[in-house]
């Protein structure tokens, strides 16, 4: 993940930088901490520090460096799992699955019996509380037990899409460690290879290559893996939340429409009708 990476190098240079500071600056002498370079002037502070942070980066370049092809393929597949995270960040918000605004639009222009205008709305919207108004207003006339029946079926369909459009997310969450256990495989072999085409030379510096490309896999895998598991379920959260918010907007609402009041257009009907027939008797009677 690229904002991984990002924060990753902010901390490691920020811990080295202050471990460095805290070695060059701070000894003890009879007691007494003192300042080893003996200035404290702005100008050759910022110096020293940007040269701590310059090689800093440069260390965890050479390390990653060191973890070969496997480090490259660890971080190319965290640029695919942080895009499509931050992608179901942006749509799994509160506001793109159950707008409030949209709960009130609809009910006013249920009530005032423009169904054309509440389905073009509704399907503007992009929501799945607008989904779900859509197939309800266009189904109105089917009865409170279909439309129910027709609004979860919608529901439960753009649920399950929803969840199907984590699996990137769990991919990178589970590929990541097995990813820095063959970069460890594939650096404990080498460490072996070396050992045997060395022979009884006995000097260790030459398996640390090899041995580093273990260690530094295994460390991006996991520093990946990590935050990839927790977005995950965090986004897997938000599914559950937006989707019980929706079960208890689309419900009341088909109440209040289907069974509490009945539909506006069947009063106006019924208003037509009595008007007529008032007319009519008065024409009769006219007669």
């Amino acid at each position: 993940m690229r904002s991984v990476v990002v924060v990753l190098v902010c901390l490691i240079v920020v811990s080295l930088g202050a471990r460095a500071s805290f070695a060059q600056t701070d000894t003890v002498d009879g007691g007494v901490v003192v300042s080893s370079s003996g200035t404290n002037s702005p100008a050759l502070d910022t110096a020293e520090l940007s040269t701590q942070e310059s090689s800093a980066v440069e260390e965890l370049v050479h390390k990653l460096r060191q973890g070969g092809i496997v480090v490259v393929l660890q971080i190319l597949l965290s640029i695919v799992g942080m895009s499509v995270a931050l992608e179901r960040l942006v749509h799994l918000r509160g506001k793109a699955l159950v707008p409030p605004k949209l709960v009130d639009d609809a009910d006013r222009l249920w009530k005032e019996g423009k169904y054309d205008e509440l389905v073009e709305k509704a399907g503007n919207d992009g929501s799945l509380l607008g989904l779900v108004i859509e197939e309800v207003v266009r189904h109105r006339s089917a009865g409170h037990q279909v439309v129910s029946q027709l609004a979860g079926d919608v529901a439960a369909r753009e649920i399950r899409r929803h969840m199907q459009r984590l699996f990137p997310i769990a991919l990178v969450a589970t590929l990541e460690p097995l990813l820095g256990l063959l970069g460890t495989m594939l650096g404990m072999i080498g460490a072996f290879e070396t050992v045997a085409v060395a022979g009884s030379m006995g000097d260790a510096s030459i398996l640390a290559d090899d041995i580093a490309k273990a260690l530094v896999t295994t460390a991006v895998g996991l520093i990946i893996a990590i935050p990839a598991v927790f977005i995950y379920q965090c986004l897997k959260s938000q599914i559950g939340f937006g989707s019980a918010a929706l079960d208890q907007a689309a419900s009341g609402l088909i109440s209040d429409w289907l069974i509490l009041a009945p539909a506006p257009s069947e009063s106006a009907v019924e208003t037509v009708t009595a008007d007529s027939r008032e007319s009519a008797a008065v024409e009769v009677e006219a007669v």
